[in-house]
C-alpha cells in the first residue's frame, strides 16, 4: 500500500492558520498528483481548508479565481 506522503504534505498545509492562497494552490497540486485512496483522502481536506482560509484563499476555494 502507498505510504501516503502526499497526504502528509497536505495535512501539513492545514497545520497553521490562516490557510492562504498559496496553501490552496499547493493542496490542489497535491490532490492532482495523488492517486487512488490518497487522492480521496486529500479531497476530504477541502472542507477543513475552507474553514480556516483567509479571505483570498476562501475566494479561490469557492471558485472565484
Amino acid at each position: 500500500m502507498n505510504d501516503m506522503k502526499l497526504l502528509a504534505e497536505a495535512k501539513t498545509l492545514l497545520s497553521h492558520h490562516p490557510f492562504t492562497l498559496a496553501d490552496a494552490r499547493a493542496l490542489e497540486a497535491l490532490e492532482e498528483a495523488a492517486v487512488g485512496e490518497e487522492g480521496l483522502c486529500i479531497a476530504e481536506l477541502w472542507e477543513q481548508a475552507l474553514g480556516q482560509a483567509d479571505e483570498e484563499a476562501r475566494h479561490y476555494l469557492q471558485g472565484g479565481d
